[in-house]
């Protein structure tokens, strides 16, 4: 998919180069109630880096990986969110995968309208059926609210559980 426009919200493919600082930053902004930071709260810094280093790592590979269909949203020429999905064609399904919005635009539909363009391209590559994994904390409330409000209906709970060994 190329770029997209919503109102004065442009969703262009990612570009690592370009825009891998400001997603490092949303992440940073947005997932202190996710497991990385969470395991970080409860025995300190891991592997001599803060939390939000590794999780920024792992994000930016999901969404340089080949099979990745990755975006940003860009307002005023300032990226304000990021998106992505995977197809898996033998199952006719796509996952949503990671996603956020810059903490100051969130509460804006820009998730909403984010959210809109991956199903869309999930649905123009065939796919039947769609899934994503999302927290059941208070910190993703906002995120599970987006997908219900997009028919999206809880199928399974998961427990991430941690100790020290």
């Amino acid at each position: 998919m190329t770029e997209h426009r919503i109102g004065d919200v442009t969703i262009r493919p990612f570009d690592a180069e370009r825009d891998a600082e400001r997603v490092k930053v949303i992440v940073g902004e947005i997932w202190g109630g996710g497991d990385d930071a969470l395991i970080e709260k409860e025995f300190g810094v891991i592997g001599g880096r803060p939390w939000c280093e590794w999780l920024s790592q792992s994000v930016l590979s999901y969404l340089q990986a080949d099979e990745a269909r990755s975006f940003v949203a860009e307002q005023n020429g300032d990226v304000i969110g990021f998106c992505s999905y995977v197809i898996d064609e033998a199952r006719s399904r796509g996952t949503i995968g990671y996603n956020g919005v810059a903490q100051n635009h969130q509460g804006l539909g820009i998730g909403s309208t984010m959210l809109d363009f991956v199903l869309s391209g999930i649905r123009a590559e065939g796919m039947e059926y769609v899934g994503v994994i999302v927290a059941d904390n208070e910190e993703h409330l906002p995120a599970r609210r987006n997908y219900e409000k997009h028919g999206f209906r809880r199928l399974t709970g998961y427990q991430y559980m941690v100790r020290k060994v």
